[in-house]
């Protein structure tokens, strides 16, 4: 496999596209002022670095969302850069652009950057590009900058890696290009699964793993399994490395990661009481929770913010609404190793207080609802309910949906509308940038199939021609698992399908900006 590989990382495929929130400003900085470090302020402006872009849809979706802000792509795969070269050019996105490049030639004048992002790298690159990309990090995040690093963690891959071991090393015996050779590696997986090798007759998690890998996109399980480089870290490791270089651990996303009473089981959570040192005290949690994956948070300089009043001057830009409107108490969460209900009077009050809005800290602090409860107290009520998913946190106010319509609408953000023109009915999910949001928010594709036809060709005769779409398409429609096969029936399923998405879908994009009236 050497031929096809760039130092040990594969270029003979390309990566699927995908859009990633953890990547989001606004959600890397939020995890900073929640851990009482001072984020880089915003809105006169930012620099935003990726490494290792693949196809970059999460660097154009952020560029798309923060025009104030200047996003740089890198990535070594020219195939990579020349389909992030094509979205840049027809999203109209004047505040991005993307280096072919490996991390140890870029260009010494870059620059300093706010925020230094990479995800799906550190664990799949060689030992000396992790220590370039360590290089690269102390002379270009600037001072009281992020960076976000993502990688595969012990112990939770302990079980697992066997099953990438046994695939890279099946997959060098075969012939063709490594989308084949992954396909036979997995068929042969399957093999040994079926005939009850010892491994997985002892390691029931790792057979079941087995069936989940047969749903993901082979492009998917190359770059995963066969780089040569592929690694697993304790967080401790990880904060070392990151440490020698100037940076201090910060969090993590998701959010609810920095709650270690979300994370571990209450029979654990003494010994989280009595745990200062937070390097420690991640390294528990990874082991109660078993964690097999993490997005990281570092600062270079961090500047502490010991209290209430000093989040309200440094990072009051954020705002804070219900995730979902309507929502009532008791409201659970299940947060994988731990369910969590949200209920009590004070998180009543929040829920009244937001209602519809989006609200800055400082409002929600001068509401005179909630004039009896220490601020301290109610930033973390407010931050644990985005760790639930109760509220969702966003650069911007969220507007008010002008409620139900009948005409036709439109989508005012290029980007945006290159997006649906082509990835509707693609069989992935449509991130759409919101520059209300500061982020990206994705569709499932039928649901970008319904907007793409709502904007261009408006409401009337819209089930019929989602209908066409999804024929052409080849696509079949579903009840209970069924395929529906009579026609009567299957555009009667479209049709309520469109219906739900008028409903609940577009009033919520409405709110985001990514639909206005037409």
């Amino acid at each position: 496999m050497a031929s096809t590989a760039a130092e040990g990382y594969i270029t003979d495929v390309a990566y699927i596209p995908g859009f990633y929130p953890n990547m989001a400003p606004t959600a890397i900085r939020h995890v900073a002022a929640l851990n009482r470090i001072a984020p880089p302020r915003v809105a006169a402006g930012f620099r935003y670095l990726e490494l290792g872009c693949g196809l970059g849809r999460s660097l154009t979706t952020l560029a798309a969302a923060n025009p104030q802000g200047e996003f740089v792509a890198v990535d070594v795969n020219p195939d990579h850069t020349a389909a992030v070269d094509r979205d840049i050019a027809a999203g109209g996105l004047a505040n991005a652009r993307v280096i072919t490049s490996g991390i140890g030639a870029l260009p010494a004048d870059l620059g300093m950057f706010e925020f230094i992002a990479l995800h799906g790298v550190f664990s799949w690159v060689a030992p000396h590009v992790r220590e370039e990309i360590l290089a690269l990090a102390r002379r270009h995040l600037a001072p009281g900058g992020l960076l976000l690093v993502s990688y595969n963690a012990m112990p939770g891959w302990a079980h697992l890696q066997p099953i990438r071991g046994i695939l890279r090393q099946y997959a060098a015996l075969r012939q063709g290009d490594n989308l084949q050779r992954i396909r036979d590696a997995l068929a042969y997986l399957v093999f040994i699964r079926d005939k009850h090798a010892k491994y997985f007759d002892d390691n029931p998690r790792a057979a079941a793993y087995v069936d989940a890998l047969l749903k993901q996109d082979a492009r998917y399980l190359a770059h995963e399994y066969l780089n040569e480089h592929w690694t697993s870290f304790y967080f401790a490791d990880v904060a070392g490395m990151f440490g020698a270089a100037g940076m201090a651990f910060v969090g993590s996303l998701p959010v609810f990661t920095n709650f270690w009473d979300l994370c571990v089981r209450p029979e654990f959570q003494e010994l989280f009481r009595t745990t200062t040192n937070r390097l420690v005290t991640e390294a528990h949690k990874d082991f109660c929770a078993n964690t097999a994956f993490r997005w990281d948070v570092y600062a270079r300089e961090p500047r502490a913010m010991p209290e209430a009043a000093d989040r309200l001057r440094e990072a009051d830009d954020l705002h804070f609404r219900l995730t979902r409107p309507g929502t009532t108490l008791p409201y659970q969460a299940n947060l994988g190793v731990v369910t969590s209900t949200v209920q009590g009077p004070l998180y009543q009050t929040l829920l009244d207080v937001l209602g519809g809005k989006g609200l800055r800290l400082s409002e929600i602090l001068a509401d005179a609802r909630l004039a009896g409860t220490p601020p301290a107290e109610l930033m973390r009520a407010v931050d644990a309910g985005v760790a639930m998913g109760l509220f969702e946190v966003s650069s911007g106010p969220v507007r008010e949906a002008a409620g139900e319509r009948g005409g036709a609408i439109a989508i005012p953000a290029a980007f945006n509308r290159m997006v649906l023109a082509n990835d509707a009915l693609a069989g992935r999910s449509v991130a759409l940038a919101s520059t209300t949001s500061g982020t990206g928010h994705t569709l499932g594709d039928l649901d970008a199939a319904i907007l793409h036809e709502l904007a261009t060709s408006g409401p009337d005769g819209l089930a019929d021609r989602i209908d066409a779409r999804l024929t052409a398409a080849g696509r079949a429609v579903q009840k209970d698992g069924k395929t529906i096969t009579d026609p009567t029936e299957r555009l009667a399923l479209v049709r309520t399908a469109c219906d739900a998405f008028r409903a609940a879908s577009l009033p919520q994009l409405e709110r985001l900006g990514i639909v206005t009236s037409a």
